[in-house]
Formats: C-alpha cells, structure tokens, sequence
C-alpha cells in the first residue's frame, strides 16, 4: 500500500514516526513536502518573496505523479486552511481517501470533520502509529476497517464514525527508530539534528496544546511524560550522526529533563559518546544544580526556558503555571553560577483577571486598567533581566490562543475573544505566536506591547549598566514610537549573527532557496506544470461498505459502472 505524507513548514519529528511504523510493515512511504519559503507562518514571512518562490501547484502534481492509496496532511492550525485548500484540489484530480492527523485535528475534530464539504475522510485523535498502520493495513486488503481507535470517519452519506481513544503509548522504546531519510530530500540534515527524548509534558499549562493532552493521558489512566530510555536515544543519536554529521543536536521537547536522576545519566552518557554541541527546553522548577552542571559538562550551548509572565497572580491563575518569582529567581542563580547560557520565552498580551464588583459578581478591567498591568508586569520583567550575564536571548511572543486549551475562556473571561473569535481559532484563521498572534488591534496596546517586545530583545544584547540607563532613564518609551518592524529586523539579525540555532535557520533559508532551482528536485519552480483533467463525478468519499473497489490512475473507483441500453446501472 502506498501512503503520501504531506507536510509545510519545518521537519517533522511526527511524520518520521509515523514513516518508520509504516515502512517496518512493508508499506511504501512518500513525502510531498513544502518549506513554504517566506510563509511558513512560524519562523519568516515576506509575502512578496513567498509569491515569487510559490509552489503550491507542483505539491498538488506531486501528490498525484505517486499515485497514492492514502494521503495523510499533518495539521496544526496555522496550516490548516492551507492544507485543506490543498486536500479539495486534490480530491478535484484524484480518488483517494484523505486523512488529517496532528495537535489541530485533535483539538478541534468536530469542526475539521463536520465542515460542509467533503475534503475530510478520516481524522486521526491522538496517537497515530497503530492507527494509521491498521488503516493502512485495512486498505490493503480493499475495505477499510471503521471500528479502528483514535480514527473517525466521514461516510459517504455524511454520518460519522467517532471510534474511542487508545491508551497512550507508554514503552516509546519499543516503536521503531524514526525514519530521518524522509526528510532527508528536503531539509539540511546537515546543519543540526532534530530529536525528541520524550512524549507529553508533566505540566499542564493553559496556553499549550500539550495541556489538553495530558488532561486526556489522566482520563486515559496513562502517563502524561513518557521518556525513552537512556540506551535508546543514545543509540539513535549514534546512528543518525554517524550518517549525517551534523554540528549540533536540537532537542526538540518541551521538558527536555524532567527526572533528575534520568538527565544525570543521559548527559554523563552524551559526553562520553556523542559530544557534540546540542539546545534543549527546561521549566524553572526543574533547573538544579545537579542537571545543570551535568547539561554543561556534556557540552551544552543553550537551555531556553519559559518563563511566560511575571505577574504571579496572572501566572498562577490564568497559565496554571504554580511556580513563583522566587522560584525563578533561585533557578536563575544556579544557570549564572554555573556559567550556563539560557533563553528565556515571554507571552506579550496574557488576558488579565476580570476585576470582582461590589455585589460578587465580575467585569474586564478596562483598557487603561489592561494597559497598566502590562506595564507593571513588563517593567517588573525588565528589572529582573538587569544583572543577568549568561542570558543570551529573550524571546518575547505575542500570546497565541490555541483551539482545546483553557486559555480560550480565561480570554472570554477578559473580553478578548468572543464565540466569533473562538470560531477561527478552530478554523485556522489566527497568526500564531510568531506571526502575529491574537492580540487585540487596539492601536494604543499594539504600541505597547510591540515596545516592551523591542526592550526586551535589547534586554538580552546590553550590559548590565546600559540595561539599568535604559530603565531608570525611561528611554523605553521611546521604543514604543520606533518603527517596529524595522528595529524588531536589526535585532533579529544581531541576533542571527552570534547564536548557533538563529544561523542554522539563515542556513536552512539559504538550502532552500537553493533547492528551488534544483532541476533534480521534483518540486524545482521552472518544472512543467500538468494541466489534469477534472473527474467526471464527483469527488471520493468513504463508501458506507467500506469497500473500495478498483485502483486505477485516477484512485479508487468505488463502483464500478456499466452501460446497459444507454442507462448507468452501479455495481
């Protein structure tokens, strides 16, 4: 059986799961991939250059040149509007059942599945290694199995099939090694090493898409972290960088040491058998002295940590994130004692709490009441940064609502969302943290949080005593009459300049433009665009039967039709 993956933006760990699980059972692994160059709605957006270097047109032919079984588009929601245009061009070319997999599908199924079109057969809930490996099985055999955990289905007639949840997969040491080589067409490898040492996250934080993860792992009865094993992820690293010899490894999680005990080992492990330079992700309540000395010892350059909010009570309440300023400051001392770089992520535009009247009940603070807890709080911030030495970015966001999370109604709560609003985020239609985000377009906040967003990457670049001159003098207020995106580009640029991760990115950019004039890449820009001919009926859906019918080189033919004395009968 032939599956095509379909993915936009950065490499994906997931997708190489899923690659692996698929390929060890014998079936034919394909990825269609585009970078996005310049709309990747993550990393850098210059539309007019994204315009010229587009190439939307030859995923969609390469999609159909593999003649797939199956086509499985991975989906967060900055992608999803994207990938569904995507999957409905497709579906005007070729039979073939499509399946939406990734943190969107999961947090809003009901919106991707139920939409008024038949773009979406199948969505995967959750984990996908056996789910997709026995639907890949299923249609191997020419009639899909519809009672499959995690998957639902949309049937021809428009009903649906919404089968339960599985356990979460606990021994990760037993899926199969991730399969880099799909990528390897089309990402650097290179230039640094993607990893991931585990599965979910210990926290359960408001703004992330994990946290209704986890709530899922308790009512599931599983473990909402699962850690590979020391002997397993040293083993992968060999192997991976034995091949493909990058300079650094990125650890790619969100809780890179959640167990002292386990971080110890693999660090003393790594500097005896990998060595190489590497990046990882951290929470305050975990940075020791212990893990912190063994994480530099073993070479690493980096630990980025998110702090999020400096307002206790906001932090606490509104991000259910329990630790206190103290807390961070004790973290903060081990990091500047040990000599250790960090970085540090800040959400800009958090909602406030709703202030209590009188009578019990509770309204939104005001506009000026908003903007002057964002300056309590960002000042506050900014004090803390002053004596910091081995900081070497911070890396203030606008906040992001993601659909499934809690922080949607603490923004319902503050006025800053309505069900129009929530509406989109399940569509797709909001800027993530990088791009954007879902601020509110009040003139006077944007100035304000784009400013405190301004002295805060400079927070990171000054000495201590030009940081303190900034404050006392106030100059920050000059910041907020600035051009943004002009000084926001000249800070990224120094920061492009000295940091290892900022220049991979440069690095990848430049790959990528490159690869767009590749004639031996199937997605070069001049390749002769194929003008397909429209099917004649209407587009594929799942058959009620689940029985497929005959492959031919247009997909599936669900039925069979004969003529008989001029009158179309079905089979």
């Amino acid at each position: 059986m032939r599956c095509v993956l379909v993915a936009i933006g950065w490499e994906n760990i997931a997708l190489q799961a899923l690659s692996a699980m698929l390929k060890k059972h014998r079936h034919e692994v394909y990825l269609v991939y585009d970078q996005a160059l310049f709309d990747d709605k993550n990393y850098l957006c210059l539309k007019w250059m994204a315009n010229i270097l587009a190439q939307k047109d030859l995923v969609l032919q390469r999609i159909i040149e593999l003649e797939p079984d199956l086509v499985g588009f991975h989906v967060q929601a900055v992608q999803y509007q994207e990938m569904r245009t995507l999957a409905k061009e497709l579906k005007k070319y070729y039979r073939v059942p499509v399946i939406f997999g990734g943190i969107h599908p999961h947090s809003a199924p009901d919106q991707v599945l139920l939409s008024d079109d038949s773009t979406v057969d199948i969505i995967c809930i959750s984990e996908g290694e056996y789910p997709l490996l026995e639907l890949c099985n299923s249609i191997d055999t020419g009639k899909i199995d519809y009672s499959i955990k995690n998957l639902w289905f949309r049937l021809e007639d428009g009903s649906l099939v919404k089968n339960e949840t599985r356990p979460l997969i606990e021994d990760i040491d037993a899926l199969p090694t991730i399969d880099k080589e799909l990528f390897a067409l089309h990402v650097p490898m290179h230039y640094a090493y993607l990893a991931c040492p585990s599965r979910g996250c210990p926290f359960k934080c408001t703004y992330c898409s994990l946290s209704f993860l986890a709530e899922e792992a308790e009512r599931l009865n599983s473990p909402r972290l699962r850690e590979r094993s020391v002997d397993s992820l040293i083993s992968e690293l060999k192997e991976h960088v034995a091949r493909y010899k990058p300079p650094w490894i990125d650890f790619r999680q969100p809780i890179m040491a959640a167990r002292e005990k386990w971080a110890v080992e693999f660090f003393t492990r790594y500097k005896e058998e990998i060595g190489l330079p590497f990046r990882c992700f951290s929470h305050p309540l975990l940075i020791t002295e212990p893990v912190v000395r063994a994480m530099k010892e073993a070479n690493c350059y980096a630990i980025q940590i998110g702090i999020e909010c400096w307002d206790e009570e906001i932090r606490k309440e509104v991000i259910n994130r329990n630790e206190s300023n103290e807390c961070i400051k004790r973290a903060t001392e081990i990091l500047e004692r040990v000599r250790q770089y960090y970085a540090f992520d800040y959400i800009l535009g958090l909602p406030r709490l709703p202030k209590k009247l009188p009578d019990g009940s509770t309204e939104p603070l005001s506009e000026e009441e908003t903007l002057e807890s964002y300056q309590r709080e960002l000042l506050g911030f900014a004090e803390f940064l002053v004596p910091l030495r081995y900081c070497y970015r911070i890396a203030p966001f606008m906040i992001a609502y993601m659909p499934g999370t809690r922080l949607i109604q603490h923004g319902i709560n503050a006025g800053e969302l309505n069900a129009h609003e929530v509406e989109r985020l399940e569509s797709g239609l909001h800027d993530n943290y990088m791009s954007g985000g879902s601020v509110a377009t009040d003139p006077e906040r944007l100035r304000l949080l784009n400013g405190y967003r301004i002295t805060l990457r400079l927070m990171s670049i000054l000495p201590p005593w030009a940081k303190r001159i900034l404050l006392q003098m106030k100059l920050y207020k000059i910041l907020w009459l600035a051009p943004f995106r002009l000084l926001i580009s000249i800070l990224d640029l120094m920061i492009a300049i000295r940091d290892r991760d900022a220049t991979t990115y440069v690095k990848n950019y430049w790959w990528w433009f490159k690869k767009r004039f590749d004639k031996n890449y199937h997605l070069y820009m001049f390749k002769k665009r194929i003008k397909y001919e429209q099917l004649s009926d209407a587009p594929f859906q799942l058959p009620k039967d689940g029985i497929l019918g005959k492959k031919t080189e247009q997909g599936w033919r669900c039925r069979e039709v004969t003529v008989e004395s001029g009158v179309e009968t079905s089979k």
